[in-house]
């Protein structure tokens, strides 16, 4: 990504009273339309929203520029991506660089659609090398962070409120139906495309139900699939995290009829005992894979990859300590999905693809891809390509 030198805008928010308990109110200028679930538009005709840590603020007009973070791990770009279209990159004020660095087939590929992406301002990240005092020379009208980053962005949302610019937290990464729509629900608000948003949730919500009421059914009569889920960006070297049945991964397989060995056993998301791996021996493996430069070894998924690069990538896998008396190994009964797909408002997909892994007679019908490439086609302004689901059998 390319570093631009960050400049002031002219309009910078102006800091107004509080609005109840616990809540800040922020002032632009100009009108808004009507509300929806999660944020309201006042008598005035002042926007209202109340982020996902329970903090209301009011704006006069739509927000033109935001600092946004975690572009590539399920922070505001891509639903900001879905409601302005090609016209993204002008209300972003500065990024870190999450979705150029750890998402490489993406970034690289929507540079194609929308090159004045790499103009964006690098603004670091929060907990390393956030440049506060960069942010606050941008006059951005907020700045929407992941409620993941609320405790160690303390001193950084103090000093930016001062200055003017308020902290507004969402939340994609736990994996909650209620945290992804009023997330989608804000930013529709803040960015006066509240019409938008809701088509974008009413796609999620279709895809996700269809999922969970027929899994609901198959449950009465079978049991979940223990799935062994692992992150693979550092190789076979590097065992990867997993995940417990209530956190990213682990809770978008267990709402898809899937139960992660991981549960108990971690806390949210971490690496596992080999030994306990074995011993566990699961029905089913799924990896995640990317495009981590860095990381050769890793198993590659997205617009650069294709299904002979990835299968050798897997099969490297095999030669770990006792792997091949794993019944999933055994089998071959290995699966791949793409891990920049998950913590977004389209990981609606992902469901339909646990659900296949899990129950592919019942739901052979379902084609994630082609769900996946319905929704760029619909909401995003880039070209959709590559490999994202691979099933090694």
């Amino acid at each position: 990504m390319k570093l631009k030198t960050l400049k002031r805008f002219l309009a910078i928010p102006v800091m107004c009273t509080v609005i109840g308990t616990g809540a800040i109110a922020m002032a632009a200028c100009g009108n808004s339309g009507g509300g929806s679930s999660g944020s309201d538009t006042t008598a005035s005709g002042k926007i209202e929203i109340t982020d996902v840590d329970g903090k209301s603020y009011t704006f006069d007009k739509p927000l033109e520029k935001v600092i946004i973070q975690w572009s590539g791990s399920g922070g505001p770009f891509m639903t900001m991506s879905g409601l302005l279209g090609k016209d993204v990159h002008k209300y972003i004020a500065g990024m870190d660089n999450g979705l150029a660095e750890y998402r490489a087939d993406m970034w690289n590929n929507y540079l194609k659609s929308i090159p004045e992406l790499s103009n964006i301002p690098v603004i670091g990240n929060v907990g390393e090398d956030f440049d506060t005092e960069g942010v606050i020379a941008t006059g951005a009208d907020a700045a929407i962070f992941p409620i993941g980053l609320k405790e160690s962005a303390q001193e950084i949302q103090a000093k930016l409120e001062a200055a003017g610019i308020p902290v507004i937290y969402t939340d994609y990464h736990d994996e909650t139906r209620e945290n992804h729509i009023k997330s989608a629900q804000i930013m529709g608000k803040l960015f006066g495309k509240e019409e938008r948003a809701q088509e974008m949730i009413d796609f999620y919500t279709e895809h996700r139900d269809n999922v969970e009421s027929k899994v609901k059914e198959i449950l009465k009569n079978e049991d979940r699939t223990d799935l062994y889920i692992e992150v693979g960006m550092g190789g076979p070297a590097d065992f990867g995290n997993t995940y417990s049945n209530n956190y990213m991964w682990g809770g978008i397989a267990y709402d898809s009829g899937a139960n992660s060995i991981g549960d108990g056993v971690i806390e949210n998301a971490s690496a596992i005992d080999p030994e306990y791996l074995l011993e566990a021996d699961p029905d089913k493996i799924v990896f995640t894979g990317s495009y981590w430069p860095s990381e050769p070894t890793s198993i590659r998924m997205g617009f650069e990859a294709d299904e002979a690069q990835t299968k050798k990538l897997i099969e490297a896998y095999f030669d770990r300590s006792g792997w091949n008396s794993l019944s999933a190994v055994q089998d071959k009964d290995i699966h791949v999905i793409h891990h920049g797909i998950g913590r977004e408002l389209y990981d609606c997909v992902c469901y339909e693809y646990f659900a296949k892994v899990c129950f592919p007679d019942e739901f052979k019908d379902l084609d994630p891809t082609a769900s996946l490439k319905e929704w760029y086609e619909k909401f995003l302004p880039y070209e959709f390509s590559g490999l994202w689901f691979y099933d090694y059998k």
